[in-house]
C-alpha cells in the first residue's frame, strides 16, 4: 500500500506538470527517462525519436493549444466546468486548502495555471498526501471528479494528449475514494 501511494504521488507529480502546459524539451527528457518512458509506453503514450524531437515539440505545442487553451473546448479548470467562470469557488477553497498545508501556488510553482487547475491540483495532492492527509483527501474528494468530462474530450481526440488524458482519467480514479 505504501509503495501503491508512493506510486501514485510519483504519477501526479508528473502528469500535473505536462497537464499546466505543453510539452518541451525538458519534460521530454524527463519523460525519456528509462522507468518513466517505460510506464508512459505501458499506457499507450508514445515519445518522438530524438531526430524527430523539435517538429514533434512544435506539433505538441499546436495539439496543446487546441485541445487545451481554445476556449470553446475549455482549459481544465474546475471553476470554469463547475461555474463557468475562473476564480469560483473552489479556486478559493483550493488557495485555503494550499495555505493550510504550506504549499505556496506561486505562479512558477503551477506556471502560473489557476489553482483549481487540474494540473494544480494533481500536484497539490502529491505534495500533501501522506505530509497533510486532510488536504488530500480533501483534493481528492471535492476537487477531482469534475475532471472526467473534459478528460474524456481530450482522450477521444487520440495522439499524445488523448492518452495523456487517458492515464490523467486512470489517475484521478485512482485518487479518489471508492
Amino acid at each position: 500500500m505504501v509503495e501503491e501511494r508512493a506510486a501514485l504521488r510519483a504519477s501526479a507529480e508528473l502528469i500535473g506538470a505536462l497537464l499546466l502546459r505543453e510539452v518541451d524539451g525538458e519534460s521530454l527528457e524527463r519523460m525519456r527517462e528509462p522507468q518513466l518512458a517505460a510506464a508512459l509506453a505501458e499506457f499507450g503514450v508514445e515519445l518522438p525519436e530524438i531526430a524527430a524531437q523539435t517538429e514533434w515539440l512544435e506539433e505538441r505545442g499546436a495539439d496543446y493549444h487546441d485541445l487545451f487553451l481554445r476556449p470553446e473546448t475549455g482549459p481544465l479548470v474546475q471553476s470554469l466546468w463547475t461555474q463557468g467562470r475562473y476564480e469560483g469557488d473552489a479556486a478559493v477553497r483550493v488557495r485555503q486548502l494550499a495555505e493550510a498545508a504550506g504549499v505556496e501556488f506561486q505562479p512558477e510553482a503551477a506556471r502560473g495555471a489557476a489553482p483549481d487547475h487540474l494540473g494544480s491540483l494533481l500536484l497539490l495532492w502529491a505534495a500533501t498526501d501522506e505530509r497533510v492527509q486532510v488536504v488530500a483527501d480533501e483534493v481528492a474528494n471535492e476537487h477531482l471528479a469534475w475532471s472526467s468530462a473534459p478528460l474524456q474530450r481530450v482522450e477521444s481526440a487520440g495522439g499524445f494528449y488523448g492518452s495523456l488524458a487517458k492515464v490523467a482519467a486512470e489517475l484521478v480514479e485512482a485518487i479518489r475514494p471508492s
